[in-house]
C-alpha cells in the first residue's frame, strides 16, 4: 500500500537544514526534488498549517491569524475551530473517497482546527491511550522533545496499520529557543532526521511532501502599535497576527499586526505615521493587502502591517523597547524548504507550501 505523507516542519527554515546533519531529508531531495518555496502569510503557524491542509492561501480558507476580532460585535476570538475554515480539507476529500487519515500534532488547538475529516486525530497535549501505551507518555509541549514524540507516535501508528494520508505537523518551540548554529539545534534537528528515516521504514511506500510553515529570526526591537497610533491621538486596536494562548516561545510578540481603526476618516494620518516609524517595513490599506497577500478581505484590519527584519509588534510596557525573542510572521521568515519524494509529485519543486493538499489523487 501507498501512504500519503505530508509534514510541517514548525519554524524550521532553510538555514536550519542547511546548519545540520540530515542525510534523511538530503536523499529525499536527490532522489524527488528540494527547493526554496514560500508559505502563506501572514507567516504564523495557524495561517500556514490552515493552508497545507486546505491547498490555497487565506482568501480561500479564511484563518489570517491566530486572532480574530470581529469588529461588528466587537468580540475577540482564539481562530481554534473549524468552524473558522471556509474551504474543504484534504482529509474531508480522503473520506469522501473511501480512504483513511490521520493527523499527528502537539497542540489541542491544531487538532480542533485543522483535522476536520480526519479519520483518527493525535494530540501531544490530549494523547489516546493506545499512544502512549505505545511511545510513552508525551513530553510538555513546550519542549524540545515533544516532536520527538510526535514522530514515534507516527511510527507506532504505520507499524500496526498505515493510514491512506498521514498528516505530521510539529511545533517550533526549538527554533524559538535556539539559533541554528546551536549544539541544541543540530541535534534536535538529526533526532527529527533520524527519525524521519525511521518512519520511511516502517513498511508503506510512502509519497513524501515536507514543508516548514515559516521561517525564525531573532528579533531586538519591539513596537506597540497601538501606543504609537494613541500617542498621535489616532485611536486603534492594534493585534499582532501571533497573538496565542500559547506565549512562553515568542510572548505574543509578532512580526506583522492588523491595525483597526476607531475613526476610519484618520486612515491616511494612520498610514503616514506608521509608514515613519523606524522598524515598520511596511504599511498596507485592506484591500491592497487582500489582493497583494491573497488574504481574506472580511477577517483583516484596516491595515496590515509588516515589520523589519529585527523588529516585532506586541503589547509592550512602552510603545518602543529593546526586546530579545526569535519570532516571525513578516516577509522574512516566509521563505521556507520544500522537499518532495514518490510517485504521485509533479517534476518541478512546489513554489508555496500549500500545494502539498493539491497532489493528492484518489
Amino acid at each position: 500500500m501507498r501512504t500519503h505523507l505530508v509534514i510541517c516542519l514548525d519554524g524550521i527554515g532553510p538555514e536550519y537544514l542547511a546548519a545540520s546533519h540530515t542525510p534523511t531529508f538530503d536523499e529525499l531531495g536527490r532522489r524527488g526534488w528540494r527547493t526554496i518555496g514560500q508559505g502563506a502569510m501572514p507567516s504564523v503557524t495557524n495561517v500556514n498549517n490552515v493552508s497545507m491542509v486546505t491547498g490555497g492561501p487565506p482568501a480561500l480558507h479564511g484563518i489570517t491569524a491566530n486572532y480574530y476580532f470581529d469588529r461588528a460585535t466587537g468580540q475577540s476570538v482564539y481562530m481554534e475551530s473549524a468552524d473558522f475554515i471556509l474551504a474543504p480539507t484534504i482529509f474531508e476529500r480522503a473520506t469522501r473517497h473511501g480512504r483513511n487519515s490521520m493527523v499527528i500534532t502537539s497542540k489541542d488547538k491544531l487538532r480542533t482546527l485543522i483535522a476536520r475529516g480526519a479519520s483518527e486525530v493525535i494530540s501531544a497535549e490530549s494523547p489516546p491511550a493506545w499512544a502512549v501505551d505505545a511511545v510513552g507518555s508525551p513530553p510538555p509541549i513546550l519542549s524540545v522533545e515533544v516532536n520527538h514524540w510526535l514522530f514515534r507516535a507516527a511510527i507506532a501508528a504505520c507499524r500496526n496499520q498505515p493510514p491512506d494520508l498521514l498528516y505530521l505537523t510539529l511545533t517550533d518551540y526549538a527554533q524559538h529557543k535556539y539559533a541554528p548554529e546551536t549544539e541544541e539545534s543540530q541535534a534536535n534537528i538529526a533526532m527529527l532526521d533520524s527519525l524521519l528515516a525511521e518512519l520511511l521504514n516502517t513498511g508503506p511506500e510512502f509519497t513524501v511532501v515536507a514543508a516548514a510553515d515559516h521561517g525564525m529570526r531573532a528579533k531586538t526591537r519591539g513596537l506597540d502599535l497601538g501606543q504609537i497610533l494613541a500617542e498621535a491621538h489616532v485611536a486603534a486596536d492594534a493585534i499582532p497576527i501571533i497573538k496565542d494562548r500559547y506565549v512562553v516561545h515568542h510572548q505574543n510578540l509578532g512580526g506583522s499586526a492588523y491595525v483597526y481603526l476607531e475613526n476610519i476618516s484618520q486612515l491616511a494620518e494612520a498610514v503616514a505615521l506608521l509608514k515613519s516609524e523606524p522598524g515598520v517595513e511596511s504599511v498596507w490599506e485592506r484591500e491592497a493587502a487582500a489582493t497583494e497577500f491573497q488574504l481574506h478581505r472580511d477577517r483583516i484590519g484596516d491595515l496590515f502591517v509588516l515589520a523589519t527584519e529585527e523588529t516585532v509588534f506586541g503589547a509592550l510596557p512602552s510603545a518602543r523597547e529593546e526586546v530579545s525573542v526569535r519570532s516571525h510572521g513578516c516577509l522574512h521568515t516566509r521563505a521556507i524548504p520544500i522537499i518532495g519524494y514518490g510517485p504521485g509529485l509533479p517534476r518541478e519543486p512546489f513554489k508555496f507550501n500549500y500545494e502539498a493538499a493539491n497532489w493528492i489523487q484518489w
